[in-house]
């Protein structure tokens, strides 16, 4: 991996989820449909004017990623932290397993530790996988009663019973999704760019 994006300074973003749903249809018209458990986020991320100064460094890490090759670290703006009023560490109290090859859509993590809540849509991340989840529901923490994270989609790695929960300034480990990456220049000589990322589990 190749280092974490050097700046969250982005004018916009935009944000995707990805899920492949397997539809077959009958010569009667009726459909039957099954989750492909591969669900990814993808987002694409627009800086704002830079200067030369600012924006060389940032087109250097770029050219280091080898196109689509490598991946990295990038925390994107606005919604990587929870909307809600959570504080402290939140652990995993057992051992789960994954559910990567279920047919289920979502999982519920028991947890324990920290207060406050969580809110729906909000972005998490255990400490022992790359992968990125969104809550479905609210969370009201107490800590010292066992919770449940509802969370999308479905748990892709096992958690121990030592996994932090990650809820404020949650990094996306992506690659980019070209080959060829570009950049403009306007006048007076101020630089934009905007790059494509695709979550990388």
């Amino acid at each position: 991996m190749a280092g974490t994006f050097p700046t969250a300074g982005f004018t916009t973003m935009e944000f995707k989820s990805n899920t492949q749903t397997r539809t077959t249809q009958t010569l009667s018209g009726r459909t039957q449909r099954a989750q492909i458990n591969s669900q990814h986020f993808s987002f694409k991320l627009v800086s704002p004017p830079l200067s030369r100064e600012d924006y060389m460094p940032i087109m250097a890490f770029i050219m280091k990623q080898g196109g689509k090759f490598d991946s990295f670290t990038v925390v994107p703006p606005l919604i990587s932290s929870t909307r809600g009023t959570a504080s402290g560490t939140i652990t995993c109290v057992e051992a789960t397993t994954s559910d990567y090859d279920n047919s289920a859509t979502s999982s519920n993590v028991p947890v324990s530790g920290g207060t406050g809540t969580l809110k729906s849509g909000d972005l998490i991340k255990f400490s022992n996988h790359d992968k990125v989840y969104m809550l479905t529901e609210d969370v009201n923490l107490d800590g010292s009663t066992i919770d449940a994270l509802p969370i999308f989609p479905t748990l892709r790695t096992a958690t121990t019973s030592s996994t932090t929960v990650q809820y404020n300034n949650v990094p996306f480990k992506v690659f980019l999704t070209s080959d060829q990456q570009q950049f403009s220049v306007g006048n007076p000589e101020l630089f934009t760019y905007e790059i494509n990322v695709r979550e990388d589990t």
